[in-house]
């Protein structure tokens, strides 16, 4: 009697290279296709800009300009994004540069949506899929930043991007995804150095790819800045803790934790403490050769979990100690784990519940109901910071075709991204630090002055 055997449907997710009938392709198109739509039509309604990547704009314009970048002084020298939108002011100026960055921001930020849920899918199906992408949305910064073009929605997009290729094979396109992270986020730097170390002792891949990775992230961070200035970027980084950041607090790391914790909100920050003791407490009865119960099968089951917890703790130590060092310790800096952290927080809550798909439905809706509620005042904070945003740009196009200045135009070192951007002007050279923060004068906020030599 002859058996036929029933083919495997295909993961959803699998990105196995070469595999007959896989929808990977067709899937990671319809991510794209969807992000960049979606980041396009924000456009249509918003083209508020941070002062940091507009900073990055000035550097990209003066390092494939007149190669005359001068990255002394703020914001920070970041090499991602200078290699992202510098070719693209090669043909054009001015706004144009703007939604340049933008659209790539917002498009990593529902990126990172889709890569959350993806990886919660493989852990635990759809439900926990669906709960992982509403704990992402709801997160204080994922509006925020990915709408005013912060770093942390292209951090988190190549975090869960690097998982997705790792878990699926594609050794060489994770190398590339760290690398990339690398250079927006140097915190990323130490997780390229395991993985190709990874790589080359399980003979996963050669090490040459991940050398040369390491080799390009290195000469992107130091040499423009060491060249220039003489100092490396974290020399000029250092001790710029600002009111509000974890730096300026009594005790640093900790205050850095529990800043991520409150960046992740309440209902993913409970999750995730339950996964990490899950996680111990499944290691010590494999050690002691018992079988798995309730409580360690919540997280933890495979290598692949641990991996991704275990990445998500080592970013958090790693920001913590930078923090003790003198760093600033801002918020965002910790978004690439806390995408991991909602990957893990989500699968653990419809673990919980694993044998009732009706309860894992009201588990996962009542999780994300409360989180949704407990973000509707950062959600607040977060509109009113992006139309302070837009108004700042408004008025200081305003203000520069009002008077011409024979010399320089000057502004605060809370505007002078800003300034140098729309002016044209170097960064250092549109900076006056007597000026006041903010000068209110006739009912408007005066930002641009004149510097005549």
């Amino acid at each position: 009697m002859t058996t036929t055997l029933r083919p495997q449907r295909a993961h959803p997710f699998d990105l196995r290279r070469g595999e007959p009938g896989s929808r990977s392709r067709e899937l990671l198109l319809a991510a794209l296709v969807t992000a960049a739509v979606v980041s396009a039509l924000s456009l249509l309604f918003n083209h508020a800009i941070d002062y940091d990547p507009d900073g990055w704009i000035v550097y990209a314009r003066e390092t494939f300009g007149p190669l005359a970048v001068n990255t002394d002084g703020f914001p920070a020298w970041k090499p991602l994004p200078i290699l992202l939108i510098g070719p693209f002011t090669l043909i054009t100026r001015g706004n144009a540069d703007v939604y340049y960055w933008l659209f790539i921001a917002r498009a990593c930020a529902v990126l990172t949506v889709f890569g959350v849920a993806a990886l919660a899918h493989r852990f635990a199906g759809r439900i926990a899929a669906l709960l992982a992408a509403v704990f992402v949305v709801a997160a204080p910064y994922w509006f925020e930043d990915g709408t005013i073009g912060r770093d942390s929605a292209v951090s988190g997009a190549l975090m869960t991007g690097a998982f997705l290729a790792h878990f699926h094979g594609r050794r060489n396109w994770a190398v590339v995804a760290l690398a990339a992270m690398a250079m927006v986020r140097p915190e990323a730097t130490p997780l390229l150095i395991l993985y190709g170390l990874w790589m080359w002792r399980t003979r996963q891949g050669s090490l040459w790819f991940p050398a040369l990775a390491l080799a390009l992230v290195t000469f992107m961070w130091l040499v423009p800045t060491i060249f220039q200035t003489g100092l490396s970027p974290f020399s000029i980084s250092q001790n710029s803790a600002g009111a509000g950041t974890a730096g300026a607090s009594s005790f640093p790391p900790l205050a850095l934790v529990i800043y991520a914790a409150k960046e992740a909100h309440e209902v993913a920050a409970l999750l995730v403490t339950i996964a990490i003791i899950a996680s111990l407490y499944g290691l010590m009865r494999r050690r002691r050769g018992d079988g798995p119960d309730w409580l360690a099968g919540l997280w933890g089951r495979t290598s692949d979990e641990l991996l991704v917890l275990g990445t998500a703790i080592l970013w958090i130590l790693i920001v913590a100690v930078e923090t003790a060092k003198g760093f600033s310790g801002n918020p965002r800096y910790t978004a690439a784990a806390e995408a991991l952290f909602f990957v893990v927080g989500a699968v653990v809550a419809v673990r919980a519940v694993e044998r009732s798909r009706a309860a894992q439905i009201t588990v996962a809706a009542v999780c994300a109901a409360a989180t949704v509620a407990l973000g509707v005042h950062p959600f607040d904070s977060a509109r009113t910071l992006i139309q302070q945003r837009d108004r700042q740009a408004y008025n200081i196009t305003k203000q520069l075709a009002m008077f011409k200045c024979p010399g320089y135009y000057v502004a605060n070192q809370y505007n002078n991204a800003y300034l140098a951007e729309l002016s044209g002007q170097p960064l250092q050279d549109s900076i006056n630090w007597h000026l006041p923060k903010a000068y209110l004068k006739d009912g408007a906020y005066r930002f641009v002055y004149c510097k005549r030599s």
